[in-house]
């Protein structure tokens, strides 16, 4: 972190992005990033490939996100947040610019040329906020705000295994600096639009229990999208219904991304890891959370998916 803060304080342009189909943390940080470099005095642009979700359309500056398919311009380096590898964000031009990595992703490649790796952090919006702290930049509210959306949302509300003591301290920060916590709580978990709802009424419908019930699955196909009236960003954090269901120690939500392939959103309680069995099957992530892609016909790749879970269970 202390070479980031001088390759800050050095330099005054700054490009920040995180992954493709952004979340909480990868928006929250993003922005609490840009807003804290501004008030060093710098300039800071973020990019997204992917317009954010609405129900962040409320967080300060979010308006300001520039949805591209490359960076470009004049920039003294390029801040990568939450990403395991330079593709991962689905932008072009980016090896053009010094990179700033900073992830808590265990499976993380090395990708810039500065990388900080924690993977204890509860998200990578706890990492921002030490590196805001280390610049000596106040917290402003809209920093605040930013910043404790990213560590609720990634961490589940605080349930998740990856919260700790010192989250609540952060988010204790964060609060007296101006989050609101009700009023942030409200705008992500009580605004969904009726696409999204009427959307996992149908996802529930295909719910599957396997394994003596220790197993679920659920599934979503482009026609379900088509019918609701919903898009891809109507998604976020349905696997974890799948996951809520009594007995249920590990969770998949297969999404049909075209004909043959399918995104695979893994959960899992306790010390299951999900994360190790992405890896081996090519995709990543953390221990109760993860993803992949996997191509073939439903039957072959839902049976595959369980298959690794039976023998993750066992």
């Amino acid at each position: 972190m202390d070479d980031i803060i001088h390759f800050i304080k050095a330099n005054k342009r700054f490009a920040v992005t995180s992954h493709s189909r952004p979340d909480g943390d990868a928006i929250g940080s993003s922005l609490g990033l840009a807003l804290a470099l501004e008030e060093l005095g710098k300039t800071a642009h973020v990019f997204n490939a992917d317009p954010h979700p609405h129900r962040y359309d409320f967080l300060p500056e979010v308006e300001t996100i520039r949805v591209t398919n490359r960076v470009e311009g004049d920039y003294d380096g390029l801040f990568v947040l939450e990403c395991n590898d330079l593709d991962r964000p689905q932008l072009a031009n980016l090896e053009h610019y010094r990179v700033v990595n900073i992830d808590h992703h265990p499976n993380t490649n090395s990708f810039g040329h500065f990388n900080w790796v924690d993977s204890t952090a509860a998200a990578v919006g706890e990492m921002i906020y030490y590196l805001i702290k280390g610049l000596s930049v106040p917290l402003t509210p809209a920093i605040a705000t930013n910043l404790y959306v990213a560590i609720m949302t990634d961490t589940g509300s605080f349930q998740f295994s990856n919260t700790h003591a010192q989250t609540f301290q952060i988010v204790g920060d964060l609060a007296n600096s101006g989050a609101n916590p009700s009023a942030i709580a409200q705008s992500v978990y009580m605004n969904q639009p009726q696409a999204r709802i009427r959307l996992l009424g149908l996802l529930l419908d295909t719910l599957k229990l396997h394994s003596q019930e220790q197993i679920a699955t659920i599934f979503l196909t482009q026609d379900m999208l088509n019918t609701t009236g919903a898009n891809i960003n109507d998604v976020e954090g349905i696997v974890t219904y799948a996951l809520s269901v009594e007995g249920v120690l590990l969770a998949a939500f297969l999404r049909e991304e075209e004909s043959a392939r399918y995104r695979i959103s893994l959960r899992s309680k306790d010390h299951y890891d999900v994360g190790a069995l992405a890896e081996t099957l090519g995709g990543g992530g953390h221990r109760n959370a993860a993803g992949l892609r996997l191509e073939g016909t439903f039957d072959e790749v839902s049976g595959r998916v369980v298959g690794e879970l039976e023998k993750l269970l066992r």
